[in-house]
């Protein structure tokens, strides 16, 4: 990876560090003034969708306006505004102030969040966006545990980790520019014919459903593993799950999706066994490091779309988004449902099944291939003919028509990834292509 690969990997782990971290010094402000159920209403249904609206405002000023909301001056003037939202939310001992700049905070924290997908997507390779974004946020979620150990765990409740806050932020600015100052070089790997306009609102709307499913689960009745694992050592799993998400999703994004269903299977099994603490504890363990795999597919299926092409670019943050909203819905109706068994598990069973339907629908318009396999040899030899390939193009060409990467091309061909993009290139220009999306393209065009 490239250094400004790094780097973008940096401003992902500092921009969740303080914001997922502010969010709990919030939190605890809000749990002095307000009940445990209003708590949860403010931060984790209110303020998610507060900051899917932030996502949304940063996305529509990318769509119309990128030459105000692609700069880093923009950026700046956002992290100066959230040091000072931040800090006075911390500060504030009114309960009506500390909830206005709380909501306020959320909505900054999308924006922000908006900013580093879209970096995300512009910026780094496909073949490294998983990575970029499971290593990050796994260091970011480690890191907000460990600000909240010092002082006997009380310090992210203390008026004092307002400048640890401010140097986090002025970091993030400085590593931002050093990032920008890097020269960029984007791959587009994406062998996939483009989703339309019903594809991606059909792709949103099952991210949507599946955080609902996801979050309802953690309202199922499950044995009581408080004294055997806390829940801020629970980040440790649940990072280690980010991780090696973002290594399978460069891998192969088919492997990453299909995870993402299995994360939806464990609170159906904490709950079938209550009462056995041991076997919870392992399904608990297991289910944090597959919601990894979920939170990393629904960014990067996002930024890998928004990556197609620059009028594209405002998409790349929709998965979060998606995420935020489905998050805040899921908790309004676990709270509703609390206590009430029998109508949670029918609701949400219902909606894993409606999950699972929709979301293979769009599996197979992502990654299954469009071309009929069947006929494919006698394609790739019209086009082999067509624009003069070499042996090895063709060879080459088969595969990135197949979806592979650069990593995956090279290993099945027993060449070094700079020899596959020696041969891309020249199969681009060949073809008159700018990248491997219209280059297939222009090959199922052909096709027909």
């Amino acid at each position: 990876m490239k250094k400004q690969t790094y780097l973008y990997c940096a401003v992902i782990s500092l921009s969740f560090l303080w914001t997922g971290s502010a969010y709990l010094s919030v939190v605890y402000r809000l749990m002095a003034h307000y009940t445990p159920n209003q708590v949860d209403i403010y931060q984790m249904v209110w303020g998610y969708l507060l900051q899917a609206a932030g996502i949304f405002v940063f996305a529509l000023g990318v769509k119309k306006r990128p030459e105000i909301f692609r700069k880093n001056l923009f950026f700046a003037v956002l992290l100066i505004t959230e040091a000072i939202v931040i800090s006075v939310a911390i500060l504030s001992g009114k309960p009506a102030y500390t909830l206005f700049f709380c909501s306020a905070m959320n909505l900054l924290h999308g924006i922000v969040a908006g900013w580093y997908l879209t970096q995300l997507s512009a910026y780094v390779p496909q073949q490294y966006r998983g990575r970029v974004f499971g290593f990050g946020y796994a260091i970011g979620s480690v890191g907000s545990w460990v600000l909240s150990l010092p002082f006997q765990g009380q310090f992210l409740r203390m008026e004092g980790i307002i400048p640890v806050y401010i140097i986090l932020i002025a970091l993030t600015w400085f590593v931002n520019m050093k990032a920008t100052a890097e020269p960029s070089e984007t791959e587009n790997v994406t062998s996939s014919e483009p989703l339309n306009n019903k594809g991606r609102a059909l792709l949103f709307a099952v991210i949507i459903l599946m955080t609902i499913t996801k979050t309802l689960g953690f309202y199922f009745p499950a044995a009581d593993i408080s004294e055997v694992i806390s829940v801020e050592f629970s980040r440790a799993f649940y990072a280690a799950g980010l991780v090696i998400a973002g290594i399978v999703n460069d891998k192969n994004r088919r492997y990453g999706a299909v995870c993402c269903i299995a994360a939806l299977v464990f609170s159906f099994i904490s709950y079938a066994l209550y009462g056995q603490v041991e076997y919870t504890l392992i399904v608990w363990i297991l289910g944090y490091v597959f919601f990894g795999f979920f939170s990393v597919y629904r960014v990067v299926v996002f930024s890998d779309i928004a990556a197609q092409k620059p009028s594209l670019l405002y998409l790349a943050a929709f998965g979060l988004t998606a995420g935020r909203i489905g998050d805040a819905f899921g908790t309004w109706g676990g709270i509703l449902l609390s206590g009430k068994t029998i109508p949670l598990l029918s609701i949400t069973s219902s909606l894993f099944i409606i999950v699972v339907l929709m979301f293979f629908t769009v599996y197979n318009k992502i990654y299954v291939p469009v071309v009929i396999e069947n006929d494919m040899e006698k394609r790739l030899e019209q086009f082999y003919r067509e624009y003069a390939l070499t042996t090895r193009e063709r060879e080459v060409l088969s595969l990135v028509i197949g979806g592979q990467s650069n990593i995956e091309i090279s290993s099945a061909l027993f060449v070094s990834e700079s020899t596959v993009k020696f041969h891309v290139g020249n199969i681009l220009k060949k073809s008159g292509c700018t990248n491997r999306t219209t280059l297939t393209i222009l090959f199922n065009e052909k096709s027909k």
